[in-house]
């Protein structure tokens, strides 16, 4: 269990921030290891696809340094996420 002095005044991590961001797959070049993604505000970023296997277009992963971290289940829609106080992401009720 972290102290509060890990916290920041937001209270998200001080070394991570606790960022967990979903992007949607848009190409995979598995020679590389590397996915485009995009945001849902259509922005794009190569990521990391290492950590998980067989990505696939049109999937949405979360994305954490650069590196997809895991799947996100039921095709969660991009910004359909929230952060919850212990700074997992969870859907909004």
């Amino acid at each position: 269990m972290r102290t509060p002095a890990e916290y920041d005044a937001e209270g998200h991590c001080i070394t991570c921030s606790d960022e967990g961001i979903p992007l949607r797959v848009v190409a995979v070049t598995p020679a590389t290891g590397l996915a485009l993604c995009e945001d849902a505000a259509g922005r794009r970023t190569e990521v990391l696809t290492g950590l998980l296997e067989g990505v696939v277009p049109g999937e949405v992963v979360l994305v954490h340094a650069g590196a997809a971290l895991a799947r996100m289940s039921g095709g969660t829609p991009l910004g359909g996420l929230a952060r919850s106080g212990d700074g997992s992401c969870q859907r909004p009720i």
